[in-house]
This record gives C-alpha cells, structure tokens and sequence, in this order.
C-alpha cells in the first residue's frame, strides 16, 4: 500500500482538474506520481512550469532525458526510470542502447559522456563538484547556462525520484532491465 496517497479525478479540485487534463492531454494519461505530487496543489503546479521550462532549454531534449535517467539511475528510482525510458523510447529520442548508455553515465558520445560524469559527480557529492569539473564542461562546448539547464534537470529527476519513493507510487510503466 502506498505511504502517500495518488488522488483520484474525484478527489481533487477543480484547479488540480484543470492540470491533469493538462498532463493527459501531454502525456496520454496522468502518471501515478503526479497524482502523488497532486496532494500539494502549489508543488503540483510548480512542478509542472519548471519541467516544462526543461522543454525549452538549450541542451535539447535529449540530453534532458540523458540527465534524468542518469540521475534517476543514481537515486535508484525504478518508477521514474521506467517513466522516462518509456518517454524517451515515445518521441524517438534515444535508441535501447543510448538509454542504458546514459543510465550506466556513457551517453553516447564524447560530449554526452562528459556531461553524464559530471551529473555522476553532483548527485553523488551532493552538488560540489571542482573547479575541474567545470572546466572539463567548458572544454566541451558546454556553457555557463548549459550546465545550469543540466542542473534543473537533475532537479525535476531529484525531485520525482524522491516522491516516487517517499509515496511509494506503484508503477504504470513497463519494467526496465537491470543494468551492470
């Protein structure tokens, strides 16, 4: 049983309505973990403009994607790595193999491995990473506010990873394999 409750069509407002026909109409359907994150109609809609902000970003779809998969590979989050894999694979960003190349922190290429080695690094050290790090970023093309966008990511993936675990959201898309 979910330690959080996921509210049903019928038990929210008019407003958190509004936005789940936002997110159907999206997405096809409204994730399990949105209905979680529903019961804060302010988180809710935050949530929503800042990932959808990720949208627009410089660093391109992909290796939005490539960051949350990573990220969520970090934070050992089954749901949101299936949630992700599954949307990656709808919008034909990523091939099977690029997914779990991101998940395992390659990328697939030099500059996508580059950036996945420096999520590995802020996730796993809590956002302090060196001068060095930085620099490698810069070396490869990625700017100031590229490695601000790769944050946000890691922020929206954070974010879900932490709820899915906290609410104990069941999940609603299909089972991932389990990588090295």
């Amino acid at each position: 049983m979910p330690y959080l409750k996921h509210l049903s069509d019928e038990e929210v407002s008019s407003f958190v309505k509004k936005l789940y026909k936002k997110v159907e109409a999206g997405l096809g359907k409204v994730p399990m973990l949105y209905r979680a994150m529903a019961n804060s109609e302010d988180v809710f809609e935050a949530f929503l403009h800042f990932n959808g902000a990720l949208g627009n970003v410089e660093i391109g779809p992909k290796l939005v994607k490539a960051v949350i998969l990573r990220t969520s590979q970090l934070n050992d989050c089954q749901y949101c790595l299936r949630a992700h894999t599954q949307m990656a694979k709808d919008a034909n960003l990523m091939t099977d193999e690029e997914i779990i190349n991101c998940r395992k922190g390659l990328g697939w290429d030099e500059k996508s491995k580059t950036a996945l080695e420096f999520v590995t690094k802020v996730v796993t050290n809590k956002g302090f990473v060196s001068q060095e790090d930085i620099d490698r970023m810069h070396q490869m093309g990625f700017s100031d506010k590229n490695i601000v966008e790769i944050l946000g990511a890691i922020v929206v993936a954070t974010t879900t990873n932490y709820l899915a675990h906290i609410a104990d959201t069941p999940p609603d898309y299909p089972e991932v394999p389990p990588i090295d």
